[in-house]
């Protein structure tokens, strides 16, 4: 499954310019995102179109390393919780609306909201970890 998203990042001595060293950077960083996560590829392939497996895995990589099980406390006294980071008044906003049952921490259900959410509401729900995901 990684073949489909790994890019190739090649370096040459006679295009070294500022912008081709940060092209290069970044796909070399894109990569190793792509497999840190690798273990996720199959679950994201289920809910996300093939050309937003990528971001998908970007993103959850960024708002909790991987980890399923992460908590963060925010200043307001909300938590995020899970792979997805989802917040107390988000998961608390769309768990009637989706008729959700499961936590935030199973991740096949965090992937299917994360989901729904950024095709029907974009990814905004995660934009204060987007310097990270975006390339």
């Amino acid at each position: 499954m990684l073949e489909g998203l790994i890019l190739t990042c090649t370096l040459s001595s006679q295009l070294l310019t500022v912008d081709y060293l940060n092209e290069y950077f970044s796909c070399h960083d894109r990569n190793e995102i792509i497999v840190e996560m690798q273990d996720y590829i199959p679950v994201m392939s289920k809910y996300f179109k093939d050309d937003d497996v990528e971001l998908a895995l970007r993103i959850t990589f960024c708002e909790s390393s991987g980890n399923p099980n992460a908590i963060n406390k925010n200043t307001n006294n909300t938590y995020d919780k899970g792979l997805w980071q989802f917040n107390d008044h988000t998961w608390n906003w769309l768990k009637p609306k989706l008729k959700i049952k499961n936590s935030r921490f199973d991740v096949d259900t965090s992937t299917a909201v994360a989901s729904w959410l950024i095709y029907n509401d974009t990814v905004k729900h995660w934009s204060a970890s987007e310097k990270c995901w975006r390339y």
